[in-house]
């Protein structure tokens, strides 16, 4: 069976396994532990250590969920995430890879800048759903691993106050687009329109068992855009498009 390797609580891995659903693909995921993921590359012979990875029946990867996406529209070509139109497509690739960097990668900084300094609460997301041995591994090798995140994705002060400039300067273009139209690019849902909300899932769908592990600075970032248009935009598109979830 087709088989997503992925971190349980990742956004962008929310991302690929919501173009699966919406392709209606069968597949397993086998979630993989932060650190112990570089068995994945080395494994699938896949260009870089990072999630999702994708592997189908024949031994195939496809890695990251941008491509995981490409991937999917061109094997499964019913309820095409990118338009057929050119310039429409080109619009729709240009959201997301714009959505990528100022919303998933300041996201996931700020949330680990805050949660990173309380093992505990660090823990409860990294071992999500994962494999038995976590709890045991973790309790030994936590300290290689949080300073291998803090160095991998360069947290700090400085990079934590850009990444708050940038998410705020992400929301307020995207507040001043779902004010006036349902979707992003055209008049149908499109992987733009995916990106955005898989990537804010955390911000604006908080999972209940979480609501008060999250770090107080992320809960005061909820609480602080709750009433914002973007973030009621992000839970209807949820309501409306996110079918066949696993």
């Amino acid at each position: 069976m087709t088989t997503l390797y992925q971190f349980s609580f990742s956004h962008f891995c929310e991302k690929a396994r919501w173009a699966l659903d919406y392709k209606g693909v069968q597949y397993a995921t086998k979630n993989v532990l932060p650190g112990l993921h570089v068995r994945v590359r080395k494994k699938f012979a896949v260009g870089k250590t990072c999630v999702p990875v994708l592997v189908e029946d024949d031994g195939t990867a496809i890695q990251e969920s941008a491509a995981i996406i490409d991937h999917l529209d061109a094997k499964y070509t019913s309820d095409p995430l990118t338009p057929g139109d050119p310039n429409l497509a080109k619009q729709a690739r240009e959201w997301e890879a714009y959505l990528d960097d100022e919303i998933g990668v300041t996201l996931r900084a700020l949330f680990y800048y805050h949660a990173l300094p309380i093992r505990r609460t660090t823990l409860t997301f990294l071992l999500h759903e994962g494999p038995w041995y976590g709890g045991p591994l973790f309790a030994l090798i936590f300290p290689k691993v949080r300073d291998a995140m803090v160095k991998g994705m360069n947290i700090n002060d400085d990079t934590a106050k850009d990444s708050q400039r940038r998410l705020s300067d992400a929301i307020t273009r995207l507040n001043s687009e779902v004010q006036e139209r349902e979707f992003l690019v055209g008049n149908s849902f499109t992987r733009a329109d995916l990106t955005a909300c898989a990537l804010l899932e955390h911000l604006c769908k908080p999972i209940d068992k979480f609501a008060t592990v999250f770090p107080k600075p992320f809960r005061a970032l909820q609480d602080e855009y709750r009433e914002q248009p973007f973030f009621r935009w992000v839970n209807a598109i949820y309501r409306e498009q996110r079918r066949n979830s696993l």
